[in-house]
């Protein structure tokens, strides 16, 4: 979804096999979530910096110590 317009062919067809619904915000697909009973509404960037926080909290509670530095790989394609 990152990167992508609303309006996307392919956001359009993968919003139909996710479990969760994406909504329109100015163009941007959205992901809507149900927290604490309240609608809300979060752009794939910011999903993508809690998943980050999360692996950075992990990572700390291993190691033990302080992360500074990390290097995350990520697949080129997604197809």
């Amino acid at each position: 979804l990152i990167g992508r317009k609303f309006s996307n062919k392919e956001v359009q067809s993968d919003a139909k096999l996710l479990p969760f619904s994406i909504v329109n915000k100015q163009g941007k697909p959205y992901v809507e979530v149900d927290t604490n009973g309240a609608k809300k509404k979060l752009s794939p960037e910011e999903i993508s910096a809690m998943v980050l926080t999360k692996m950075k909290t992990v990572a700390e509670n291993y190691l033990g110590e302080s992360v500074a530095n990390a290097v995350i790989t990520v697949p080129a394609y997604f197809n």
